[in-house]
């Protein structure tokens, strides 16, 4: 055994047992984006809304949240015009996406949500606009916030500037987005330097995560209650993955390396309990039998937040195995719950995992390599303490400090230039 040492809420609202925060109500903001939760999709890249939700205590924000509009859905709608979540009002005009002409939905995504910001501009006075996501969201945006003349701000994630703006038609559109902002967030060090090779130009890009935690949910807790209260069995190892069953995330490789953990002591009644949905989730449970693991590989489907801290509580590592990421949000709430993770060495998963101090780093789409990752990480005796402290300035409220603070410059330097 080896050890290894809309106003969005009222004014200092704050977490329980959270200290109340000064709101600065001068500022502005509206968020557009994709990436939200809405009552058709309520676990929707939640991570966003935590960040606004905790931005919400400090300025004014609202949201547009556009929903994707198929051809053959036209005169339907999968979610209201419009609702209030956790006391944020959320606007949702929706976009025509035609399946094959991807390069359309930037234009498309600018005339479905114009309307609705200059009605905000027009009733609640100047703002800045915060996109999430370089396309559609960030090119929609880019145009709304010339015709407009609103400062824009917008946040990368990692698929959108690693994979998308790979593509022909889609480049340019998004370096001309990134160039028309006012700032450009990244999540990683790796991200940021992504963005400045696309778009020629390093000043107004900032590394800020966008991976967080709310430490009342992720926290340390005991994993023998965890997972008595789970029906897991209390002495066998457990390894988790939380994310979407897409090819990206490798989930196929992670079984792959269960699989050749089958003949080796550390696996002996160990389980893998997979969290989350996609396309790929009957490919994998395919896999799985393939492998001779399906009796030990538990599918659970997407389950809330609360419901992934209790299993996160149960587990004794956490595995990633993406062939690409930005800054995954698991990851650092993983960590917060003292459960070290074994990652691919991919984005900006390195800025956050020490190999050997909170995890161990892996070579992407490598099964082997994977598995013996995972055997040291199931035989090792970890310092519970030492992995959540590696992530306690990850938190909410730190994180939306400093995008506000990035708000509060890009308005200021706004409101000189239209004086001038």
């Amino acid at each position: 055994m080896q050890s290894r040492s809309s106003p969005a809420l009222p004014a200092g609202r704050a977490y329980a047992g959270q200290a109340s925060v000064a709101s600065d109500r001068e500022l502005r903001a509206v968020v557009l984006t994709t990436f939200f939760p809405n009552s058709g999709d309520p676990h929707r890249t939640v991570f966003v809304r935590n960040l606004v939700e905790a931005m919400s205590r400090r300025c004014a924000i609202d949201v547009v949240a556009p929903v994707p509009l198929r051809p053959w859905r036209i005169g339907r709608r999968s979610v209201p015009a419009s609702e209030v979540d956790r006391g944020i009002r959320l606007l949702h005009p929706q976009f025509l996406s035609v399946p094959g002409l991807q390069w359309l939905s930037g234009c498309s995504y600018f005339v479905a949500t114009l309307g609705v910001l200059r009605r905000l501009r027009r009733t609640i006075g100047p703002f800045v606009l915060h996109a999430h996501c370089a396309y559609p969201d960030a090119v929609g945006a880019a145009l709304a916030a010339k015709l407009l003349r609103l400062p824009l701000v917008v946040t990368v994630h990692g698929s959108d500037i690693n994979i998308v703006a790979r593509k022909l038609l889609l480049r340019g559109q998004i370096r001309w987005a990134l160039r028309s902002a006012a700032q450009v967030v990244a999540v990683s060090a790796t991200l940021a330097d992504r963005v400045a090779a696309l778009t020629g130009r390093v000043e107004r890009i900032a590394c800020v995560p966008c991976a967080g935690h709310n430490p009342a949910v992720f926290r340390p807790r005991e994993r023998a209650d965890a997972r008595a209260a789970l029906r897991l069995p209390a002495h066998a190892k457990v390894a988790i993955y939380v994310g979407q069953l897409v090819p990206v995330k490798g989930v196929d490789v992670l079984i792959r390396a269960w699989g050749i953990l089958a003949g080796h002591p550390a696996r002996a009644a160990a389980r893998l309990v997979v969290v989350g949905a996609g396309g790929e989730r009957e490919a994998l449970m395919q896999l799985a039998i393939r492998e001779g693991v399906e009796a030990r590989v538990a599918f659970v489907g997407v389950l809330p937040q609360a419901e992934v801290a209790d299993w996160l509580a149960a587990a004794d590592v956490l595995c990633l195995a993406s062939r690409s990421e930005g800054m995954p949000n698991v990851i650092v709430e993983a960590l917060a719950s003292g459960v070290p993770v074994v990652a691919s060495s991919v984005g900006g998963i390195p800025e956050i995992v020490a190999d050997g101090r909170n995890g161990i780093l892996v070579p992407p789409g490598d099964p082997e390599r994977l598995a013996a990752a995972l055997v040291e990480a199931l035989t090792t005796t970890w310092d519970r303490g030492v992995v959540c402290a590696s992530v306690a300035h990850l938190t909410w409220e730190r994180l939306a400090e400093r995008n506000v603070q990035l708000l509060r410059r890009v308005a200021t330097e706004a409101t000189h230039a239209r004086a001038a």
